[in-house]
Order: structure tokens, then sequence, then C-alpha cells
């Protein structure tokens, strides 16, 4: 590197190390390196190794970025102050050794080189060594916010296990703390980061220790820990949106496609190539009409075919007349709706069947015709055909996939049974949604919305999937998410809103359907 090098702060013996390696008489390993930021391990004679956090402002900003600059809020002094304060009280963070400015532009802070595990790997350990590690970061984060500070960007990446320390890393963020909200997003954001590695058990515990609460819990403490658990599920939402959004954009996932003049976006790890193939055979399925084709009813035409080495379902949407093409305007294609569907609910951790690709053909602005490739689900098989499963965990399975959509607010649009499949896995039955063109993400799924999707599901269930265990699967739904009158009002509203629909289930075996009534408040042993 040929720039210009101006210390802040720094031992000597680093100082000359970064100065070396910048004038290319010692080499370090590159560790990570994107546009924002480059980290560089060296070795520091006297000092042992360091990490160096060049830190590179956006070019796109540079009046924002020089004001900054000029304020002392960069990311690298906001990171370098914040060490200093936290190290001096003691606090679990990486110990700076030097703070540094490149003439073009780049800053430099210098920390300790830590050995040691990231948060998620150091909690698959065993329980007792898990529940050490929990400990430790609920010391580390009740030290962080008692020395005065908010992390801001507090999550499992973020941690590290080290020489049995709980070590919170990259504090490009942090900033003085203005109270107990500040802590509360905080927690809220890790504990976010980490409901798919801890129990709920595990992460209430994380969530008091954190905030020094002992039990028996006091009103203001369940109060506190509740407000932690809002800042998770706020979090999530803008996760969630945010990823969604991005589906529709290429980037680092996503790349945009073409095929025979239609346009939209696949998956970066499908190629081009594999995606005519699939287009093309599909084209011919439809042609031939052989095996390969699932449906062809004139409002969707479906088949399974190949896709280079990999089995796929494509699902076209043709033409339907002007009316239909000007709503699509408006709320986009059926493939598109599809793809952002799909990516939406796996933002949100509910299963669903993977959109590969979306595209459409255009002209004068409207989308004409579209059609998305998903991923096989076979050999998974559709809840309502399911003979493999036992009866009650299928009807089981089908109330957890209810109160994961409704939890999030996701309204599936046509929540049936034929398009939910079940896979077997080791953690139980795995439901996975298909059919993904009527999903949508709602601010509020209100109780009528909710009521219709239950009904939908329960009508699409034959008889021989008995009244009890749907009894048991919807009291499990109403204490999860309760209505704000009472369950078995709820419930009733349910039934009759199933028999409406005259699909597949008949009530014959459900004492509410036959107008007896629910025998008590406990719907769960109620007889329909």
């Amino acid at each position: 590197m040929s720039e210009e090098l101006r210390f802040r702060a720094g031992d000597p013996a680093v100082r000359q190390a970064l100065v070396d390696w910048l004038a290319g008489r010692a080499t370090g390993r590159v560790v990570a390196d994107n546009r924002r930021r480059r980290l560089v391990r060296l070795e520091a004679p006297g000092v042992g190794p360091v990490l160096v956090k060049q830190f590179r402002p956006p070019r796109r900003h540079r009046v924002r970025e020089a004001a900054k600059a000029l304020l002392g809020r960069s990311p690298a002094d906001r990171e370098w102050a914040a060490l200093g304060a936290l190290h001096q009280a003691g606090v679990a963070v990486p110990a700076p050794l030097a703070r540094a400015d490149l003439s073009g532009g780049d800053d430099l802070v210098v920390v300790g080189w830590l050995e040691g595990l990231p948060l998620r790997e150091a909690l698959r350990a065993p329980r007792p060594e898990r529940r050490a590690v929990l400990a430790a970061l609920a010391r580390s984060l009740a030290g962080f916010h008692a020395a005065g500070f908010a992390h801001g960007d507090l999550h499992g990446g973020n941690v590290l296990w080290a020489d049995g320390r709980a070590v919170l890393l990259d504090l490009q963020r942090a900033r003085p703390s203005a109270g107990a909200e500040d802590q509360t997003a905080d927690l809220g954001w890790l504990d976010y980061s980490l409901w798919r590695d801890l129990s709920t058990t595990d992460r209430l515990r994380l969530r008091a220790d954190a905030l020094g609460l002992a039990r028996p819990f006091h009103a203001a403490d369940r109060r506190a820990l509740r407000a932690v658990g809002a800042a998770a599920t706020r979090r999530a939402d803008a996760h969630a949106r945010s990823r969604t959004r991005r589906c529709l954009r290429p980037g680092r996932r996503f790349a945009r496609a073409e095929v025979a003049g239609w346009g939209g976006l696949r998956l970066g790890e499908i190629a081009p190539e594999a995606l005519a193939a699939a287009v093309a055979d599909h084209r011919e399925a439809l042609a031939r009409r052989d095996e390969r084709v699932l449906k062809d009813d004139g409002r969707a035409r479906v088949s399974r075919v190949n896709a280079a080495e990999v089995r796929v379902v494509v699902k076209e949407s043709p033409p339907r007349g002007a009316a239909r093409a000007l709503a699509d305007a408006w709320r986009g294609s059926a493939g598109r709706r599809a793809w952002l569907g799909g990516h939406g609910l796996a933002a949100r951790g509910v299963g669903a069947a993977i959109p590969l690709a979306f595209l459409e053909r255009r002209r004068f602005g409207l989308s004409l015709a579209s059609l998305v490739v998903l991923e096989d689900l076979s050999p998974a098989e559709p809840a309502d055909r399911s003979e493999t499963l036992p009866a009650l965990e299928v009807v089981a399975a089908l109330g957890r996939l209810a109160v994961a959509l409704h939890r999030r607010e996701i309204d599936h649009g046509d929540l049936k049974a034929s398009h939910v499949y079940l896979r077997d896995s080791a953690d139980g039955i795995e439901t996975v949604l298909l059919d993904l063109d009527g999903v949508r993400f709602r601010h509020r799924l209100q109780p009528a919305r909710r009521i219709r999707n239950l009904a939908q599901l329960n009508a699409s269930l034959p008889d021989r999937f008995p009244a009890e265990a749907r009894c048991e699967a919807f009291a499990r739904y109403a204490s999860a998410l309760p209505f704000p009158y009472a369950a078995t009002r709820a419930l009733a509203q349910v039934v009759a809103a199933s028999l409406a629909r005259r699909h597949r289930w008949s009530g014959a075996d459900c004492a509410l359907a036959a107008g007896a009534g629910v025998a008590g408040p406990d719907v769960s042993r109620s007889a329909g």
C-alpha cells in the first residue's frame, strides 16, 4: 500500500507492525473482506497476533461520512471510544491497541486477537457447558449495559466464546446508553438471533440473568421480560420484511433471469442453462400431455420436470383476460407473488417450497402470463392424503402450522390440507406449504380472517381425521393465540364456517356440528 498512515493512538510495537504491513514488509492473513470492512490478522513483535479492522466509508455518501468524521461519529471512532471505556471497566471486549487513519479515507482500528468459538457453536455443547456459556454471556451483557453503553448490533454472530468469557464484538454502532429502552432493544435483538439455537426456557433465563432479575418474578420483572420478547418480535418482523424486499431485486442471492423473451429473477445457484432446460421440458410436457403434467385446467399448468440434474415443479399461470392483467399490474403476477410468498415465508421461519425462479411475459407494462419454478417436494405427501403418518400427529402438525402462520400475521390465502405437504424429520412432522401466490404478510391478522383460515383448513380434512384431534389442535392454537372472546365461541365459529364450505369434512362425529353445543369451557375435550 502506498497510502500515508496517521496514528491517533497505539502501542509502539503495534504501530510498527502496521507500518511494516502497509509498506509490504510484513504479510497479514485476510480474515474477512467486503465493501465496508476488511479484517486482517497480523503478527506484532513483542505483542503477538492482532486484528486490524479497516473501515471503508461508503463512496456514495462522502459528505455524510466526512461530517461524521468531523464529529467523531464515524464507525471507527465509535468502536474505538466504546472499546476504551468498556475495556477499562472490565467488560469482556477485545483489547484496543491502536487507532489510525489512511490518507485515502479509510480508518483503522487494531485490537487484540482472540482465539475462540462463535457463540452458536459454543451453544451446541452439552447442557452443563451450555448453561455456563449462557451465564457468562449474561454477565457480559449486564456489564456492558452497566458501563453505560448500548451495542446497537447485538446478535449471535457478534459474540465469541474465548477463555471462559463471552466476548462482545463489532462495536462500530455502540453508543452511550439512554437507559432501559436501549437495554431492552439490545437483548431483544440477541434473543431473536438465538430463536433457533436455544429453548424458550434458556432464552428466558438469559433475559432474566442479563437484566439482573431473580425468581420469583414480580410484576415489574415480568413486564421487563415481556418487553424483551416484544423487542425480539419487532426485530424479527423488521428483518423478515427486509429480506422479503431483497428477494425482488438482484443481489448476492438473486440474479436476473431471461428465457425465450420471458424475464424475472432466479436464485444465484440456479444456472441460466438449468432454468432454460426446465422451461423447455415444461413446454414439451404440456405439448405431449404426458405423465410429467400434474395439472392443466386453464387456471394453472403444472408439471414436474428436470432443471439440469435437479427435479423441479413448474407452475404456469396462462393469460386470463384484460381484467386479470390489470389486477396483476397492481398486485403483481401470480409467478411474482409466489416468488415473494415463498421467500417471505422462509424469512419468517415457515416451511414452504423454495421458489427457484419466476418469469413473466410482459407487454405494454402488463404481465400477460407468468410461471414459477419450485423445488420438488416429492416423496412428501399432502396432509389430506397422508397414509403413512398417524392421523393424530398430522392434525397436531397442522395446528402448529396455523399457530406459526398467525403468530407472524401471515394469511396464506388458500390454506387447505392439500396445499400442506408433510415430511418426517428428527423433530417430528415438518409442514411445507405450496400454492404460494395468495400469501399475504399482514400488519395485523384480524380474528375473522383467522377463523376463516382455520375453517378452510378444517373443512379440507376428510372425516377420517377424528374430531377429538381437531379440538385438541384448536385448544392448543387458542392457548398460544387467544381470541378477544371465549375460545368456545371461536370454536363454534370455526365449525359453522367449516360446514358452510361443504368441502371434505361432514362434521358427522362432532357434537357441536350436530347442534349439541360444547360441553364445558375445555374445548380440547369437546366432541367437535
